[in-house]
């Protein structure tokens, strides 16, 4: 129970590294097109990760062709994941990404029921209801009609969950989280590369302090320590509840927004955030019993 208690946290305290990453984001943003932004981060961690791997001499085992294609999946699910929602916020609003986006939550434990026929934890659906409700009132919904960037997010929202399901799937057989990490970091690179020329454009500007800032947190802290974080919790979690905490990445999101872009949040968006925190605090204490 300890441990499970304990990995909640791991994938809590990379849900606040993610949910930094969107101011992040917005910083790079001042100087990359997005497209650019996930290769240049998912190269960066590659690398980066390749270093210590080779260095390390307990990780030097780990470099092998087997290993690598261990995280295909789930690398390419991730990187979709990033460059379908990357291409949809081009032609819809962020609110509704947002929103489209969260339905993993719920694909999650639909994936593992009907594909896996894996028996959900008790009151585990209302948990999932409840957080929606809270990711409702976080973001303010306002669902418009739907358009190809809803769509393209929808598809994101897929791909993510696939992404959570394949590394619960895979998490018996991984021996070294931050190696399975790096691994996925190169997957998700080749799919960052397939869309950039399907995204038609390229904006590289002379890069500021902030876009400098901002392109390194989302390689180092969000791509090598939080991906790795998520992998090794979810050694001990299952990815319904794992799906549950990363919900925690939109309250998170906004409380960096207010301090670091002056954003205010509403009574409704306060209500949010606290269901959101209760429903993942009740997932994650039925998952550990």
């Amino acid at each position: 129970m300890q441990n499970r208690w304990w990995a909640a946290s791991e994938l809590l305290l990379a849900t606040m590294i993610w949910g930094f990453g969107f101011i992040a984001v917005v910083w790079a943003q001042q100087s990359f097109d997005s497209i650019s932004i996930s290769v240049f981060r998912f190269a960066g961690a590659f690398l980066i990760g390749l270093c210590v791997l080779a260095i390390h001499p307990d990780l030097r085992k780990e470099l092998s062709l087997a290993n690598l294609m261990k995280s295909l999946w789930p690398g390419l699910f991730l990187g979709s994941t990033i460059g379908l929602q990357s291409w949809g916020l081009e032609t819809t609003t962020a609110t509704n990404s947002s929103f489209i986006t969260t339905l993993y939550v719920v694909i999650v434990p639909l994936i593992e029921a009907l594909i896996y026929k894996k028996r959900l934890p008790r009151n585990h659906g209302l948990w999932v209801l409840v957080a929606l409700v809270g990711t409702g009132f976080m973001i303010q919904l306002k669902m418009d009609s739907l358009n190809k960037g809803d769509v393209l997010t929808f598809f994101c929202a897929i791909a993510a969950s696939l992404q959570i399901v394949s590394i619960g799937r895979a998490s018996d057989t991984i021996r070294s989280p931050f190696a399975y990490n790096v691994f996925q970091s190169f997957w998700c690179l080749v799919a960052s590369l397939a869309y950039w020329p399907i995204y038609g454009r390229v904006e590289i500007h002379s890069p500021g302090l902030y876009a400098c800032i901002g392109l390194f947190s989302v390689t180092i802290l969000s791509t090598l320590l939080a991906f790795f974080l998520q992998v090794k919790a979810q050694k001990v979690l299952s990815p319904s509840v794992s799906s549950l905490i990363f919900l925690l990445e939109s309250p998170f999101a906004t409380i960096f927004a207010i301090f670091f872009l002056h954003e205010r949040l509403t009574l409704w968006q306060c209500l949010g955030g606290l269901l959101i925190f209760v429903s993942a605090l009740k997932a994650t204490r039925g998952e550990a019993k």
